[in-house]
Parts: structure tokens; C-alpha cells; sequence
């Protein structure tokens, strides 16, 4: 019998994104026993990074060496972030509110700094990412990365000057592909590639999902942006951005989905059969909605080893649910609904 194949779409949302890596790292079990297969990646911010520290590994034939470069990235984000004085600024470990720092003074007051001083103002700016995916990705990584026979990897950006999406892939993608799609302006200076500067790639491809199209029929969406909101409407300042932070980085995922879930229901109309270069699309999803909503959206700046550490036993299990109960709908149907689960609450939510 064929393995099952799927295509892995990572969405971005700063250090939150240690949620994928505990996906990832429970979804590499599945590769190893032969139950599963990775066709492809997506993803954005530190989704891309993620996707790429786990492609790299795959592309040398090593799973264990995939967990390692993940494993290495998130523990490396830590230290570092100790090393810079996080705990000073109010970004450390838990405290009165738990792993939610929304109210903590020191964020508060960096927010409010944030509002009139850029990265470019700051006499003290460093690129912190950089050294330590210089660390991660060799050259011969690299080389391996853009080979052929690797896993195949889109990585978005956002174009500044053009408000376009862009997509680097194979044989282009390199440690600035990887800055420019972690490139949240309000912490680093856009990265130059060519004659064009970039921004993160969650504003306008938080992943994009069409590139996969072409190389899977089964999606699985690793989500860290809650789309559903228990507590409308939200109320108080700290809500309000939670949930506008929320709807603008899921945005664009809404409408692909939408879009591929309107591409379907015409297929299902027509009995199933594909139609040119539409065939039927099967939906998949990891998420934990009520965890992250619960983390706010501030402490995806927080290097906090206690966060990024519960981060990822949060998305090894919801990953572990996830293969326990639909791995086999794998190549047959989809384990969600998109409209009930997905499109659904979120445009309800911006009406």
C-alpha cells in the first residue's frame, strides 16, 4: 500500500511558532514508522523557518537530523533571548498572568516605544535572527535545501514597495529568503533581496496554500492564529488587538481556503472528476484554538524557554490527536470542514 502523502502548510506567528515545532516533531514519527510521507512545504515567518530546518533534514535523509536543526532553532531563540536581557523587558518567564505578558508594564511600555521609535532609530540594532540560522544552515545544507530530490518549499515575503505577495523556492531559497519572510517591521529592518525590500510573509501569504496544489492533493494546515473567539466582542484594549492580531494574520489563509473549498463543491457537483487542472483538494488541520488564544498575542515576542518549551508539548499533542483520529482519512476525504470550522466563524467575526 502507497504511504499517505500530504503537503505541509505552516502558518507564522513569531515565537509561537514552537507550536509547529512540536508538530512537527510528533509528525516526523510518522515519517520514520512509514505512515506518513511530506511531500512539500508552505510557510510563512517562522513557519517558513520551520518548514525549511525541516525540509533540510529530510533532504539529507534524516528525520532525527531534522528534529535536531528544529530543536536546535527553538532552544537557540532562548538562550539567546536570555543572553539579550528578555527577562528586564517583561518578555521572560511566566508571571502574574501566566505565559499571557499582554499586561505586563515593561511590554506596555516597549509598545508604546514601538509606536515612535523604529529599528532603524535604534542606534543598538542587531539582526538576532541572522547568526543563528547562519548557525543552522550551512552551506552544503543550503545545497541540499535547493537540490531537486529535497522536499519541495515555499517561502512568502511580502514585497514593500509593491504591496505583492512573494514566493521564493527552490534553487533560490537562502538565509535572507528566510529573514524576509521573518521580517516583522516593528523589530527588524526589511531585508533586501535584489533591488526589492521585504517584509514578514504572514501579511499576505500567512502560508500560501495555492503553490501545494500543485504537488499534493491532502493539505494539512498547521495553524497557531486561533480563528474562532469565545469572548465576543472583545472589550478592552488588550482584547481588541488580540483579535485584530488574530484576523490579520489568518486573513489570507481564509481566502485560499475559501477558494479551494469553492473549486471542490463545483467538482463535487459534477460527480468528482477533476476538471484541467482542478481535481478535489482535501482539507487537514492541527490546532489547539483555546491554548493559544490563551497566550495573547504579546508573548509571540517572548523568548521564554518555559513558553517555547510548553509550546511545543502542546503541538506534539495536538499533533498526536490528530494522527490518532484522521490519518486515514488521508487520500480519501477531508478531516474538517472548512465551512463550518474555518470560514464560517472567521468572517462572522468581522461582521
Amino acid at each position: 500500500m502507497e504511504t499517505p502523502s500530504v503537503a505541509l502548510a505552516l502558518q507564522g506567528g513569531g515565537s509561537h511558532g514552537a507550536f509547529t515545532w512540536g508538530a512537527l516533531d510528533r509528525l516526523l514519527d510518522a515519517v520514520d514508522d512509514g505512515s506518513l510521507r511530506i511531500s512539500g512545504f508552505s510557510g510563512a515567518s517562522a513557519g517558513a523557518i520551520n518548514a525549511a530546518l525541516c525540509a533540510t533534514g529530510l533532504a539529507l535523509g534524516s528525520s532525527a537530523l531534522a528534529r535536531a536543526k528544529l530543536r536546535g532553532f527553538w532552544e537557540g531563540v532562548a538562550r539567546r533571548g536570555a543572553a539579550a536581557g528578555n527577562a528586564l523587558f517583561g518578555f521572560a518567564d511566566p508571571g502574574l498572568f501566566g505565559l499571557n505578558i499582554d499586561w505586563s508594564p515593561g511590554a506596555i511600555l516597549l509598545e508604546a516605544a514601538g509606536l515612535v521609535v523604529s529599528p532603524y532609530a535604534n542606534p543598538f540594532y542587531v539582526d538576532v535572527l541572522a547568526p543563528l540560522l547562519r548557525e543552522l544552515f550551512s552551506a552544503a545544507d543550503l545545497a541540499a535545501l535547493n537540490a531537486t530530490k529535497a522536499p519541495r518549499l515555499f517561502v512568502s515575503a511580502t514585497n514593500v514597495g509593491t504591496n505583492a505577495l512573494k514566493l521564493f523556492t527552490q534553487p533560490e531559497l537562502s538565509i535572507d529568503t528566510l529573514r524576509a519572510s521573518a521580517c516583522l517591521p516593528s523589530e527588524f529592518r526589511s531585508v533586501q533581496i535584489g533591488d526589492a525590500f521585504y517584509w514578514d510573509g504572514g501579511y499576505l501569504g500567512n502560508p500560501a496554500l495555492d503553490p501545494l496544489l500543485d504537488i499534493a492533493d491532502d493539505l494539512l494546515l498547521v495553524l497557531i492564529n486561533p480563528l474562532a473567539y469565545d469572548h465576543v466582542p472583545p472589550t478592552n484594549a488588550r482584547q481588541i488587538l488580540d483579535r485584530l492580531n488574530q484576523i490579520t494574520f489568518n486573513a489570507s489563509l481564509v481566502l485560499e481556503v475559501n477558494a479551494i473549498e469553492a473549486v471542490n463543491k463545483v467538482l463535487r457537483a459534477q460527480g468528482g472528476r477533476a476538471a484541467g487542472r482542478y481535481r478535489q483538494v482535501r482539507l487537514h488541520m492541527i490546532r489547539d484554538e483555546r491554548f493559544m488564544e490563551s497566550l495573547g498575542f504579546v508573548s509571540k515576542s517572548s523568548t521564554s524557554a518555559t513558553l517555547i518549551e510548553t509550546l511545543f508539548e502542546k503541538g506534539r499533542e495536538a499533533a498526536d490527536r490528530w494522527l490518532g483520529a484522521h490519518l486515514g482519512k488521508i487520500g480519501d476525504a477531508s478531516s474538517f470542514d472548512p465551512k463550518a470550522m474555518l470560514i464560517g466563524p472567521v468572517l462572522k467575526a468581522w461582521r
